[in-house]
């Protein structure tokens, strides 16, 4: 005690001495960094407190006081990882506010619900066995700075905090998370659902890039929307037995580069049970995706609700078969691109390929409306059979009508049963640059307002150049058809 009220007393005449030095009170692993000009009167309660501030701390818990020329911002949190520890830095004027606990290199932030300001946290550093946990009622900042981290018992980074979480890839970085299950643990979430899981809604910023894999579920899980900004960096999942991004209520990517490889969903959109904006539907404005799927049933990019492309790059390609659910006697097939809604597009660049047996290019249950932008659609995968139920690997299939009224489109079906435009209802040429090709023919409706032509017995092979009626594609690499049936309109038709 008496050594800790002689660190004490010094600390303050240094602080009266000199300026610009900020204050450390250390406990553990821990450090509270008070500026100097804050520190203000320090008196101690009874000999067992120290306060500080708004905040007094007990006198046995303290394991240091130090003074230092560092530089303190108010309202941030610096997480350094190095191998099996880490060190937390807490400004000062979160002291009252903010509880951190550190366990080796796994970090709990617990913030007051009487904190409602943006803090800024800050992680750093590497470690093979480590975590972040955070817990609060107020937006945040999460910024990762050549952060490299992996937690072998759970998630890697776990956000409870249910409101806007900025996510910020420092430029100039390169970062990784990696979670893993060796055990079942308790660690005051809502369970074990990713390598990085926010409560909240995510917006994302920064010109870094991160690089996510997930072991157990989920690459990235976000409960409420996610938002890809213009200028994003690079986002890379090497893999997930789940869905590489798995989203709640919507999202809407408008820059950076994200590419995707999982077993399950590469982009899982699921609506909320609240009525919420946008519920349910995803929206691609810009930047570069590129997505695969390698297992049975699934989607490269799927979603409850509506998807509108209006630009962009992308590329969403699946490698799985069909499965047959016995108890909703149902066929469940893998698509490059589904939405419960309508697909409406105006502009991009969209490449789709589904090789699985009964696979679908895009599938949508609402209509499908293609205006502007340029989308080939590529599937080559077999019928999937199971007793007198099949599915087949349609090119573009849809539960309502098909317009495609401007925009370059190339739908291009297996030669197993294959249909470039697939629906029960119309096919509306109106105004788009179209080829279809497939092994069953397409028709489009009489109410068309441009015209069309078929052809028939046409031999396509991979790379070659197909050209009726002033319409010229070049075939896709690995797809090939004989006999196959051709249909073709443009806006001069």
């Amino acid at each position: 005690m008496k050594k800790v009220l002689l660190t004490s007393a010094l600390v303050l005449s240094a602080l009266t001495t000199t300026v610009a030095q900020t204050l450390n009170i250390n406990i553990g692993d821990v450090s509270y960094a008070i500026p100097a000009s804050q520190a203000g009167d320090m008196p101690f309660n009874n000999g067992s407190t120290l306060t500080v501030g708004a905040k007094s701390y007990s006198i046995d818990d303290i394991t240091s006081i130090t003074v230092n020329y560092s530089q303190v911002e108010d309202n941030t949190v610096k997480v350094n990882y190095n191998g099996t520890s880490a060190k937390v830095i807490i400004s000062g004027n979160l002291a009252p506010y903010v509880t951190a606990t550190v366990n080796n290199a796994h970090v709990k932030i617990i913030a007051d619900n009487a904190l409602q300001q943006t803090v800024t946290y800050t992680l750093s550093g590497t470690s093979a066995n480590g975590s972040f946990y955070m817990d609060g009622d107020y937006a945040i900042d999460l910024v990762l700075n050549e952060l490299h981290l992996t937690n072998p018992d759970s998630a890697a980074i776990n956000i409870q905090d249910g409101k806007l979480i900025g996510v910020k890839l420092a430029d100039g970085t390169t970062n990784s998370l990696a979670d893993g299950l060796t055990n079942v643990t308790i660690d005051d979430s809502d369970g074990h659902k990713a390598a990085f899981y926010t409560d909240g809604h995510t917006s994302w910023t920064g010109a870094g890039s991160l690089t996510l894999t997930g072991n157990v579920k989920h690459a990235f899980d976000s409960d409420e929307y996610t938002l890809l900004n213009a200028g994003l960096g690079t986002i890379t999942v090497t893999g997930a037995p789940g869905d590489g991004f798995h989203i709640s209520q919507y999202f809407k990517m408008q820059g950076g580069t994200v590419n995707i490889t999982s077993t399950g969903d590469g982009i899982d959109v699921e609506k909320k049970k609240s009525d919420k904006t946008d519920n349910g539907n995803m929206m691609i404005e810009g930047g570069t995706l590129n997505v695969t799927t390698t297992g049975d049933a699934t989607k490269a990019l799927k979603c409850d609700n509506n998807m509108t492309i209006s630009g962009g790059v992308i590329k969403a390609t699946t490698t799985g078969s069909a499965i047959y659910d016995a108890a909703a006697a149902d066929i469940s097939s893998n698509s490059a691109a589904k939405c419960d809604g309508t697909f409406t597009m105006t502009n991009g660049t969209v490449s789709l390929r589904s090789s699985g047996a009964g696979g679908k290019g895009l599938n949508s249950t609402g209509a499908i409306t293609i205006s502007g932008g340029t989308l080939t659609s590529v599937t080559t995968g077999g019928i999937f059979e199971y007793g007198a139920e099949d599915s087949k690997p349609q090119s573009i299939k849809c539960d309502t009508d098909i317009i495609l009224s401007g925009g370059t489109i190339l739908s291009c079906a297996s030669s197993y049963s294959g249909t470039a435009f697939k629906t029960d209802f119309r096919v509306l040429t109106n105004g788009a640059t179209v080829m279809g090709i497939g092994n069953k023919a397409t028709t489009p409706a009489a109410t068309s307002t441009h015209g069309y032509k078929k052809y028939s017995g046409v031999n396509v092979t991979s790379g070659s150049t197909i050209s009726y009626d002033g319409v010229s594609f070049t075939i896709p690499s690995g797809y090939s058809i004989s006999n196959a049936k051709v249909f073709v309109s443009s806006p001069s038709m």
